[in-house]
């Protein structure tokens, strides 16, 4: 018997690990490079081109755009890419790949707050978590860990500052600034860390907690304010006050104009995501409460902590630690609420869930324990029922992420890639089409991507796909009129002339 309970953490810890690997690799290999990812990459394939940090353009008019403000993933993520596709590796895998790397050290992170906040299972469930949340929802998804976009690299980078805050604030705060130049929302996490870095200790004086304070905000200013020293010298200050102008927009828009979203369509989509029915979830979300409730009872009563440290532990680096998860998840769901023009797409304040809704999971587990250790009779059926139904409800989201983890939207990258060779064979400079598949193809085959509505694109060779249309006969319809001679169809693209 002490053998098989021995072997019950090793087993699940496989289990978990091998989930993210069935995750991943799919991410990697087999869905199709979206579009968000595609203009991405434009950026670090321009570097290496000797253009500098700057964007095709697509959705700036359609031309070389030095540090586009469209592009809302940070240096921080698509530098590395840069790296990566110097090698003179495939991009799409180059690229992924250091996404995954980024994947890998949000769960590395997760599991060292998570462990420290209840020991070995706290830190499996708080590295299970990400599996839970679906954030695949069209037509702005972040279809799997691998995706070349700044949600979890930001993640990952909050984690890591939740993970040093106490013994080094100022590498907190460092770690907070990359977070914000993976993806300038990570801002949000700020108000948490500043109040764990500010009452980590007891009994300090208001200078005292001021000195923890400002080491965090000093060191969160530098990667901005180097990114910010590299925009002056290249646009001019005139150019980066024009382009900071512009960013403030964006960033406050959501990058949407056509309409606004309630605070109760966001809702229902924060609470639809986590792969359960919404009221499965509203019951996870109760039961998690209680069980927490039930165990802040015992504990003010006496009862110890189950980990090392005991109370003391809990009065201060844990309860801290508590206390900023939760203002961190508020934070990042009070902003999501309220900002009408941000879709109700849950990619986009999804680097706050990675982060705080996994370490809050954890504070599950330690109440857990704190119930099974109880020596009243209800408290130990509330933990056993409560383990139960928590392992239940994470095995079934895992399982359903696992499931549809290579369930992608229309073709695959095999069939962009195969596409992309053709079209690159023409040899064509730029390429204008409609937002969509078409940016996808057109980045992989070698050429930069325009829209066909910009006046920059007049007279670029165009390119357009099937699945814009309802078929194949109503496409070579309305081809007669919008392009001129054919000059490549293959898979559901076809390339002409101007018209």
């Amino acid at each position: 018997m002490t053998l098989l309970r021995r072997a019950v953490f090793p087993v699940a810890l496989a289990v978990v690990l091998l989930a993210h690997v069935l995750v991943a690799v799919p991410s990697l290999i087999e869905l199709r490079l979206w579009e968000d990812e595609a203009f991405n990459l434009t950026v670090p394939l321009n570097l290496l081109r000797g253009l500098g940090y700057t964007s095709d353009g697509t959705l700036s008019g359609s031309q070389l755009t030095p540090f586009d403000t469209r592009i809302s993933t940070g240096p921080v993520v698509l530098l590395p890419v840069a790296a990566a596709l110097a090698t003179g590796a495939d991009m799409v895998l180059a690229g992924r790949s250091v996404m995954l790397l980024f994947y890998g050290t949000l769960l590395a992170g997760l599991w060292v707050v998570g462990r420290r906040i209840g020991g070995r299972w706290a830190g499996l469930v708080a590295v299970v978590v990400p599996l839970a949340l679906d954030t695949d929802a069209r037509p702005s998804p972040l279809q799997g860990p691998a995706d070349i976009l700044g949600e979890i690299p930001a993640a990952a980078m909050v984690v890591l500052a939740l993970a040093t805050f106490r013994s080094r604030p100022w590498l907190a705060g460092l770690f907070l600034g990359l977070a914000v130049q993976c993806k300038a929302i990570a801002l949000l996490a700020l108000p948490a860390l500043f109040l764990a870095v500010f009452f980590t200790e007891p009994g300090e004086t208001l200078w005292q907690r001021v000195k923890r304070v400002l080491p965090m905000l000093g060191t969160a200013l530098i990667p901005t304010a180097m990114v910010s020293l590299w925009q002056i010298i290249v646009l001019g200050p005139e150019g980066y006050r024009h382009r900071t102008h512009q960013f403030v927009d964006f960033l406050f828009s959501g990058g949407q104009s056509a309409r606004t979203f309630s605070a109760g369509e966001k809702l229902t989509a924060f609470l639809s995501d986590w792969r359960l029915p919404l009221p499965a979830t509203v019951v996870v979300i109760l039961g998690a409460l209680l069980i927490g409730f039930c165990a802040v009872i015992l504990i003010r009563r006496g009862r110890a902590l189950p980990i090392a440290g005991g109370q003391a532990a809990l009065r201060r680096e844990r309860l801290v630690l508590l206390a900023a998860a939760g203002v961190g998840l508020l934070t990042w769901l009070a902003w999501w609420l309220a900002s009408s023009g941000t879709p109700a797409w849950v990619r986009h304040p999804s680097p706050g869930f990675f982060t705080f809704v996994p370490v809050l999971a954890a504070y599950v587990v330690l109440a857990l324990r704190v119930l099974n250790g109880a020596p009243r009779l209800w408290a130990r059926v509330v933990s056993v029922g409560g383990a139960v139904a928590f392992t239940a409800v994470l095995t079934l989201q895992v399982a359903a992420h696992v499931a549809d983890a290579r369930v992608g939207a229309g073709e695959t990258l095999a069939e962009q890639s195969r596409a992309a060779v053709a079209i690159g064979a023409l040899d064509e400079d730029w390429l204008a089409g409609a937002w969509g598949g078409t940016v996808s193809v057109t980045v992989m085959s070698g050429a930069h991507a325009a829209l066909a509505d910009a006046p920059a694109a007049a007279r670029a060779t165009r390119i357009w796909v099937e699945y814009d249309h309802s078929g194949r006969a109503e496409l070579r319809e309305w081809l007669g009129s919008h392009c001129g001679r054919e000059l490549l169809a293959t898979g559901p693209y076809v390339v002409c002339g101007a018209p």
